[in-house]
């Protein structure tokens, strides 16, 4: 193993190193596993999936799981030479914010523009609580201790390796979100390197969109059925 594995069921996987790995499974509940191996260089994976225990998403839950694809999507696009690390988050937050925003959870009057706002703004991070990328090679957290101008603010360039991991966490008790949002924790993780013209998504083997998550079930569940 890379680093400790998460393994969060239900409203375990809005507290984000549930490395406890323990609770009830229950059916109708998301699972979040959040795993990577390190083979012989040294090198480590960092991968996470959220994934439906029944098979399927319940309505909430796709909408949810489908905000966080729309964001990693554009965190990904974003992954190429010319951008800044902190491009990275800046995509995928945005699209985080605007999917808030239309649901109706930003404070009234708060428009995208106002969340976004680094210094007035930012309630969009209460569900959205960690950044969206970092550096991955010898370590899960590779070179986390360069100086900012060395890692935030640097430029992107072919051969670095990171992360892609917007979440949503919407916690059991949280009265700010409709019932139906309440226990559902989302996260979508993928290992991106930088190439000359863009960036490969090193994880691609592992299905990524709801529908291809739920195909992917159906045939492991078919499989045990044998």
């Amino acid at each position: 193993m890379g680093y400790e594995s998460i393994c969060a069921a239900g409203d375990h996987a809005n507290t984000l190193h549930w490395i406890k790995n323990d609770g009830e499974v229950r059916e109708g509940d998301l699972i979040l596993v959040d795993a990577g191996v390190e083979v012989d260089s040294l090198f480590t994976a960092d991968i996470t999936r959220t994934l439906p225990v029944s098979g399927r998403f319940s309505d909430a839950q796709r909408r949810v799981y489908d905000a966080v694809f729309a964001a990693q999507e554009t965190g990904i696009a974003a992954c190429r030479p010319g951008n800044k690390f902190r491009d990275i988050h800046a995509a995928a937050i945005r699209v985080i914010a605007e999917h808030l925003h239309a649901w109706g959870l930003l404070p009234d009057g708060v428009s995208v523009e106002d969340t976004l706002d680094a210094d007035h703004g930012q309630y969009h991070r209460r569900w959205m609580v960690h950044g969206t990328s970092h550096h991955l090679g010898l370590d899960v957290h590779d070179c986390q201790l360069a100086l900012r101008e060395d890692y935030m603010d640097a430029e992107l360039t072919p051969g670095m390796i990171l992360t892609v991991e917007p979440g949503l966490y919407f916690k059991a008790d949280d009265l700010l979100v409709p019932e139906e949002l309440r226990g559902i924790g989302v996260r979508i993780e993928d290992d991106v390197v930088v190439t000359e013209d863009g960036c490969e998504v090193l994880s691609a083997g592992m299905p990524r969109s709801s529908a291809d998550v739920e195909a992917w079930i159906a045939r492991v569940q078919a499989e045990a059925r044998r």
